[in-house]
């Protein structure tokens, strides 16, 4: 604050005092999962028409724009230096420091002289040197060296720290501006992120419910009752770890995010983790004030509003997003390793073809349901994670519950028959065998229930048959070689205690002995 000299100065020299510095107030914010998030910082202009911003926010190239809002204008936007003030608490690491600190008090010295602990009543003087001097209570000095006193002890009144201004150079941002206009400063920073995840309930035989809830991570600035937005989608963001030059000098701010994507699920057991008996997806949602606005869609991106968001830097919030139904199915799968014609056929026992038992169900909502760790719950057991995968709204999606140990694959292939030189080069000379492969797959149900399956197989060659197949088609992989990709796919259905059998048969081309 300016004194009555420093105004009257001002008006003989005809200089104006520095603006204090000022720091800006986040009131927007946009948040995406990549650990940035595009904010508006805001600070009001004087009524000196001038403002220095200090530690404005450090923004990724092109993306730093300034704007005031209502009718009021901007003159002038200067990235600069000034004096300012820092603190720093001083701490003493020895006897000497310890008693500096404490001149001028009362205190009981404990010291040793020839080889004698003895007790010094008195104030502690000053210390200069290797000295410390007292007055004792008859107001005699005492001179101690410091290597002799081994402790001190006093009433409340001792301290061990103290706090020191230094003054230095900050960088800040000068900003003229018409008096009591609102300054935006709009860009894409790093320090702030959002992790979905889901809890997908299927205690219900036909029906699931699922709950969607967010983990908010700030280490960027102080939110006070912003409504911030939720992104979901994949931006274009081509300028992360490019700063905008105009405040790039203020150096990088703390805690800058450093968190990597989601962590991978953890491994399913057969081991289920006990919890409530009541209906957990239920519980998840309705335990919380609803603080989610409507979401909407901007082209590829769908926006979840967060209303009224209270979240100092550094801390985590937990927010829960909506619950919706979805009727289900469940659906046992088997990937069957892949056929080549480099590595040639081999026999597979269902210890080698794992069964996953996975539930299929529909995004009913009008949202898209974003990439996510889901927890599977029934009847309040965990069953196990997975993760979702991005899910437009009217597709499916697909979540491993576990291995299902009650049903059993074996696979075996064998040739059946082989056309040496089917192909040959200018010269007459066989390059490649056409090489017949027939392959039978047995699939056994010992589960107590009529199962539904989804198998499917690669083979590198052409497919002359496949029994009970839904759909057989080539791929666009390794177009350049002789034999193209292909894949066949089942979905039978296998009654209980069923065993089933399927063949198969392609053709492919090996290179001739």
């Amino acid at each position: 604050m300016m004194t009555l000299a420093t105004l009257a100065a001002s008006a003989v020299l005809g200089w104006t005092a520095e603006p204090e510095l000022t720091k800006t107030k986040i009131v927007d914010a946009t948040i995406f999962k990549n650990g940035s998030a595009v904010t508006i910082h805001q600070v009001t202009v004087p009524s000196s028409g001038e403002v220095l911003i200090e530690e404005p926010p450090i923004a990724a190239l092109g993306t730093l724009w300034i704007y005031a809002g209502g009718n009021a204008k901007i003159s002038s936007v200067v990235m600069t230096q000034v004096k300012g003030e820092s603190e720093r608490t001083i701490r003493p690491d020895s006897i000497g420091g310890a008693l500096a600190l404490n001149a001028g008090k009362a205190m009981e010295i404990i010291y040793s002289e020839g080889g004698v602990v003895k007790t010094l009543a008195g104030t502690l003087l000053e210390v200069s040197g290797s000295l410390a001097i007292f007055a004792d209570a008859q107001e005699k000095r005492v001179f101690l060296a410091l290597g002799s006193i081994l402790s001190f002890r006093g009433d409340g009144e001792l301290t061990y720290t103290r706090v020191v201004k230094d003054t230095t150079m900050v960088p800040a941002l000068r900003v003229k501006a018409t008096p009591g206009a609102k300054v935006n400063l709009m860009g894409l920073q790093v320090g702030m992120t959002w992790v979905p995840a889901y809890q997908v309930d299927i205690s219900d035989k036909t029906k699931l419910k699922m709950v969607s809830k967010a983990t908010v991570v700030n280490d960027l600035g102080d939110l006070d009752g912003v409504t911030a937005r939720l992104v979901t989608g994949f931006p274009n963001l081509t300028t992360m770890g490019q700063w905008d030059p105009l405040t790039y000098l203020a150096g990088y701010p703390d805690g800058f995010f450093r968190g990597g994507g989601m962590a991978p699920g953890a491994a399913m057991t057969q081991n289920a983790a006990p919890m409530r008996r009541e209906s957990a997806s239920d519980s998840s949602f309705e335990s919380f004030e609803p603080n989610v606005g409507e979401g909407f869609s901007g082209e590829d991106l769908f926006f979840t509003p967060l209303k009224d968001l209270l979240l100092k830097r550094g801390e985590r919030g937990y927010y829960v997003l909506f619950q919706t139904e979805s009727p289900y199915s469940h659906l046992y799968t088997l990937g069957l390793p892949p056929s080549s014609a480099e590595e040639g056929n081999r026999d597979y026992s269902s210890d080698e073809l794992p069964v996953w038992h996975e539930i299929e169900f529909d995004n009913t909502m009008k949202q898209p349901w974003t990439t996510g760790t889901a927890l599977v719950m029934q009847n309040g057991e965990m069953l196990g994670t997975d993760e979702l995968k991005y899910t437009t709204p009217g597709t499916k999606a697909y979540l491993k519950i576990s291995k299902a140990l009650d049903v059993a694959a074996d696979v075996r292939e064998e040739e059946v028959s082989r056309e040496r030189g089917a192909i040959k080069d200018r010269f007459n000379n066989a390059t490649h065998d056409l090489v017949t492969v027939k392959g039978t797959m047995e699939l056994i149900n010992y589960k107590g229930l009529e199962i539904q399956m989804k198998i499917s197989k690669q083979v590198e060659g052409e497919v002359v048959s496949a029994e009970g197949s839904e759909r057989t088609f080539k791929t666009a992989k390794r177009l350049n070689q002789v034999n193209p990709t292909s894949v066949i796919e089942w979905r039978p259905k296998l009654a209980r205690g069923a065993k089933r059998t399927f063949e198969y048969t392609y053709s492919v081309y090996v290179s001739a002995r």
